[in-house]
């Protein structure tokens, strides 16, 4: 039984969530999100972030990235702070070689079909008025481990449910 057949079968049972709103197409990134109903995203300009790491943002509330062109210095943060329920997902993408692709210890875990592990209370969510931040490291190749930081400020749990389901239904189209 094919793996699609699988999950379908799987949804229908009420044992994983079913992917809601469009397909949201990171080329930069390699991948394609289906983002829950009424989140909202934003396809970052890659050129704006320090090595050009930050490839799209998504959260529960309307985003305001801090970032502008021709910034000194370039972004370091995606907002100025969350909102109460807010929950904000941060994908970071980077190359890399060698011992700088392995995932920082943590609880392993898939996301996507592809190994990651995640940490729990990652210093990037400090500044945003975070009630609670972990970060997913993904092996997307030998020469590519992105980071999802997710910063949330008092989230429900169905937030945090979509958010696991987004980061489940993750579609590559890397290697």
């Amino acid at each position: 039984m094919s793996r699609r057949w699988l999950a379908a079968l799987l949804v229908l049972a009420g044992c994983l969530p079913a992917q809601s709103g469009p397909p949201l197409n990171v080329a930069d990134g390699g991948f394609r999100l289906h983002v829950p109903e009424a989140w909202h995203a934003e396809v970052t300009d890659r050129a704006l972030w320090p090595r050009g790491l930050t490839v799209v943002l998504v959260s529960t509330h309307p985003i305001e990235p801090v970032c502008e062109p021709n910034a000194n210095p370039p972004c370091v943060a995606p907002a100025r702070g969350l909102q109460d329920g807010q929950l904000l997902v941060w994908w970071r993408s980077a190359a890399c070689a060698g011992a700088a692709c392995q995932p920082p210890e943590g609880a392993p875990l898939l996301v996507g079909g592809r190994a990651a592990t995640r940490v729990e209370d990652i210093s990037a969510c400090a500044g945003l008025g975070a009630t609670h931040g972990e970060a997913y490291f993904v092996t997307v190749s030998p020469q590519r481990l992105d980071g999802i930081v997710v910063c949330e400020r008092d989230a429900s749990e169905d937030a945090r449910g979509a958010m696991r389901a987004m980061l489940e239904t993750v579609e590559w189209r890397t290697p």
